[in-house]
C-alpha cells in the first residue's frame, strides 16, 4: 500500500467519524429544537386554555347579571303597568260615590256602627260625602262630622270614649281588594308570564 492510499485511508476514516459526529450534532440539535418547541407550544397552549376559561367565566357572569338585571327592568315595567291599572281604578271611584249601591252601603254601615245614643263618635269623610252623612245621622248631638282631605270616599269612624278608631274608607277598601287580585291582574296583562 503505498503512502497516498493510506492517507485516502486515514482521511475517509477522520471523515466518516467527523460525518458521524456531525450527524450525532445535528440529531442532538433537532432533538433539543423539537423539545423547546413542544415546551413552547404546551405551555402557550395552557395559557391559551386558562385565558379561554377565565373568559368563559367572565361570559356566564355578565350573563347572570344581565339575566337578573333584565328580569329586574320587566318586573318594574309590570309594576308600572300594575300601578296604571290601579290608577285608573282610583279615577274611577268618582263614578262609584254617585251610585245608590256606594251610599246604601255607607248607610248600612253607620246604621250598624252607630248604636249608642251616649257614646261619642267622630266620622271623617270626604266633602262629597258630608251632607249625605249627616243628613242620614239626623240631629244626633254625639256624632260629629268632619271633612278629611284625604279621604276619596267611603267613612273613618272614630269612637272618643275607646279611642277605638274603624277606617270603611273606599281607598282602604280599594287597596285591600287590589292586592287581593294583584295576581289575577297580573295575570290579565301580561297572559301569566
Amino acid at each position: 500500500m503505498e503512502f497516498e492510499q493510506l492517507l485516502d485511508l486515514s482521511l475517509n476514516k477522520i471523515r466518516e467519524e467527523i460525518e458521524g459526529e456531525l450527524k450525532k450534532g445535528l440529531n442532538e440539535s433537532l432533538r433539543i429544537l423539537e423539545d423547546g418547541y413542544n415546551k413552547v407550544l404546551e405551555n402557550y397552549t395552557q395559557r391559551i386554555r386558562e385565558l379561554i376559561a377565565k373568559t368563559k367565566e367572565e361570559i356566564e357572569g355578565e350573563k347572570a347579571r344581565l339575566e337578573v338585571e333584565n328580569k329586574r327592568i320587566i318586573l318594574a315595567e309590570k309594576e308600572y303597568w300594575i300601578n296604571k291599572v290601579y290608577e285608573e281604578i282610583l279615577n274611577k271611584t268618582k263614578d262609584i260615590i254617585k251610585t245608590n249601591e256606594y251610599k246604601e252601603a255607607i248607610k248600612n254601615i253607620l246604621a250598624r256602627e252607630i248604636k249608642e245614643e251616649n257614646e261619642k263618635v267622630l266620622i271623617y269623610c270626604s266633602e262629597d260625602d258630608k251632607l249625605f252623612i249627616e243628613k242620614l245621622l239626623g240631629k244626633n248631638g254625639n256624632v260629629s262630622v268632619k271633612v278629611d282631605e284625604k279621604l276619596i270616599g267611603g267613612i273613618r269612624i272614630y269612637y272618643e270614649s275607646s279611642g277605638l278608631t274603624k277606617d270603611f274608607s273606599l281607598k282602604l277598601i280599594l287597596d285591600q281588594v287590589f292586592d287581593s287580585m294583584r295576581g289575577r291582574i297580573s295575570d290579565i296583562l301580561f297572559g301569566g308570564v
